[in-house]
Order: structure tokens, then sequence, then C-alpha cells
């Protein structure tokens, strides 16, 4: 395994697919996928998202795609850094690229434009033995899909700048950005964590949650190098793991 490969030095090209997280997995499985590996697909007919739930795209109007990561000299314990790489990585392309306005992170791995979701991430890590040997991180970026059911809550680049804009060209940006955020994982990753805490939704801020539908109100301190969800209740710090509550968007 090369590990001075770039990530998207080699990106493998799917009209269709079911999943590429699945493809890509099946390639590391075989022995046949290097570090940086990219495979990008038109249209997955079996997206996936957090927890099983389903990643629902139009053909060949989103960016979709996954990612190969040689995890093997990460300790086992900080699987949530690459997450908080992702996600960085995210944001900070689309303000800075596509100036895209009010870009949160909705913990623990979705990108929002003001209340609407643009993007959403889905790592899946191979643990051999002791060792995190890979990781093949899943990218959804909708781009020139304008209509979404109402349940999704969702948005892209096509509503939020009224331009279309072709999903090959985002990708080759997103690689910038992915590569920028992994050598600052490699050299500080205090500071990436810092950089993803910075930009999560309610940072700092009071906001509300919802746990056993009970609603909570408590302040927003950051997310823990572990993906603990971090608030504070009457100046006590509870954590919180992903799917034991509820953020609600204002």
């Amino acid at each position: 395994m090369r590990k001075t490969s770039r990530i998207g030095d080699v990106i493998i090209e799917l009209s269709e697919i079911d999943s590429t997280n699945n493809y890509a997995m099946k390639l590391v499985n075989e022995g046949m996928a290097e570090h940086g590996l990219v495979v990008r697909a038109d249209w997955q007919t079996a997206g996936r998202g957090q927890l099983g739930n389903s990643w629902i795209s139009e053909e060949s109007k989103n960016l979709l795609l996954s990612l190969v990561i040689d995890s093997s000299g990460f300790a086992i314990e900080k699987q949530y850094l690459l997450n908080a790489m992702t996600c960085v990585a995210l944001g900070e392309m689309l303000m800075s690229e596509y100036q895209v306005a009010n870009i949160s992170i909705k913990w623990p791995n979705d990108i929002y434009a003001g209340n609407r979701k643009i993007s959403g991430i889905l790592i899946e890590n191979i643990i051999r033995g002791q060792v995190w040997s890979h990781a093949i991180v899943g990218i959804g970026l909708n781009v020139n899909q304008q209509k979404f059911a109402d349940l999704n809550r969702a948005t892209s680049l096509y509503n939020e700048t009224g331009k279309a804009f072709k999903t090959n060209m985002v990708g080759k940006r997103l690689m910038k950005f992915l590569n920028e955020a992994y050598e600052r994982l490699l050299k500080n990753e205090d500071q990436l964590f810092m950089d993803y805490n910075k930009m999560l939704y309610g940072f700092n801020q009071a906001i509300t949650l919802k746990k056993n539908n009970e609603l909570m109100t408590g302040i927003m301190r950051g997310v823990s190098e572990q993906g603990l969800l971090e608030i504070e209740f009457d100046k006590k710090i509870r954590r919180f793991k992903h799917k034991e509550i509820d953020i609600l968007l204002s």
C-alpha cells in the first residue's frame, strides 16, 4: 500500500452501481485498492446513509463517491478523526469555492446550508485484529438536483447558488480540499479537530435536544475525539453517543 498516493490520484468512474462504498470495500478485501483510491458513480441503486438510512439521489445530478484510506498508522480509538477530516474538507470547499452561505456540520456527519442538508458522509471501517486497517469514506453531495421530498429537508449547490455545475469538476475540487484536510490531520490532528468543532451547528450556543421524546436545552461545547457530543447543562458536561439524542434545528 503506497501511503504516498494522494486522494484522487486514481479514480474509478462508474455509470451505475449499488453502492460506491460496497464496490470500494470489495476492492480492499481483494487487495486491489491502494490508499487514496476513489470510486465515483453517476447513480447508486442502493446508496446508504448512516445507520442503514438510504441516500436518495437523482441519476447523474449529484456527486456520489467513496475513497479508500489506509488507516493502519492511526490508533484504533481515533476513528472519528476521518469523519472530522471529511466534514471539514466539504465545509471549507462549499464556503470558499462556491460561496454557499451558512454552512455548518450537524453532528455527527451531515453538512447543512442553513437548515437544509446538502451533503452526508458514511464511513465504514475495516478492523483486522487490533489494527484499524482501512476506512471507506462515502460522500454524497447534492449538486444539480433541484427538488427533494419534503421529509428530506435537503438542498443542493444549484438551489443555493442558482448555478448548475459539472459534477466531475466539483469532485476534482473536493479532492484538493480532502488532501489538504488529510495533511492537516497528519501534521496536527488537534488543529483539525478544532476546525471541525468551530464548524459545528450550534457550537458554544444554546441548542435544543430531544432524548426519549423529552426536550432538553443545553450549551453545545463540541465533540470529543471519540465522536461523543458534549453538552453543558447547569455547568456540567454530559456526553452523548450518536442516535442517543437528536439535535433540533431552529
